[in-house]
């Protein structure tokens, strides 16, 4: 499995986090800020005379004593709060990050599986989407039936999943897809030229450009057949394989 620079840095924010969470429980708002101080009196050395009072402990001889001075209070409290609210803002942050992370590998992994599953349905789509164009050629007037030939491949392409590129137009975006089916050029030029001329002309559309779209219609889809049954043997292969 490849970790990435993303993986890294939520893996080094997780154990930061823990780190810094184990630090302020063990250590507490009195343990962070207390001072030690060891500028206390020095105990006598040994056989000395003590005077009167109580001798000191033999385990205190020759040390310096050792007080704790806690800071002001409201300082301790401000300065508490301050880093139990940073600590929780990281941890939030924390889990945003890997919650997003568990998001995007989920939704690679379903952009995957649809992936395959339209390249596999994707040319048998295209070939009804090319037999209802011949179909609809054949009602209406010669403009609108052309039109709608076209509208039936676009159709046919948006109804797997393959959505409008920004940089493409739709015409652009189903040639492109058509031909990476091994569909030729020459009737699909043919195809979106008459379309656009159908649709954005001013000048009447005759039978004319109705047989044309036609033609081009019916080499669209021997080309699509042929794909088909290339695609069909070759996971006819892969299963008998498999077996």
């Amino acid at each position: 499995m490849t970790v990435t620079r993303r993986g890294l840095a939520l893996g080094a924010g997780t154990v930061a986090t823990l780190l810094l969470a184990a630090w302020v429980s063990a250590a507490g708002p009195v343990g962070v800020f207390a001072r030690r101080d060891f500028t206390g009196p020095e105990a006598k050395a040994p056989g000395e005379e003590y005077g009167p009072g109580p001798i000191p402990s033999a385990t205190n001889q020759g040390l310096k004593t050792a007080s704790v001075r806690v800071s002001d209070p409201f300082l301790v409290s401000l300065v508490s709060f301050a880093l139990k609210l940073v600590l929780a803002v990281v941890v939030i942050v924390v889990l945003v990050a890997i919650g997003r992370a568990l998001r995007d590998r989920w939704a690679m992994r379903a952009d995957s599986t649809v992936e395959e599953a339209t390249v596999d349905v994707l040319p048998e789509v295209l070939l009804e989407g090319a037999r209802e164009g011949e179909q609809v050629l054949t009602r209406g007037t010669p403009a609108n039936a052309v039109v709608a030939a076209w509208v039936a491949l676009e159709d046919a392409v948006r109804s797997v999943g393959v959505r409008d590129d920004d940089s493409r137009t739709s015409a652009e975006l189903v040639t492109t897809v058509l031909r990476s089916y091994r569909v030729d050029r020459a009737p699909l030029d043919t195809l979106s030229a008459l379309y656009r001329e159908a649709r954005f002309s001013r000048h009447p559309i005759g039978e004319d450009q109705r047989t044309a779209a036609r033609e081009a219609l019916v080499q669209v889809q021997a080309d699509l057949r042929r794909t088909v049954a290339q695609l069909a043997q070759a996971r006819a292969d892969r299963a008998s394989v498999t077996r």
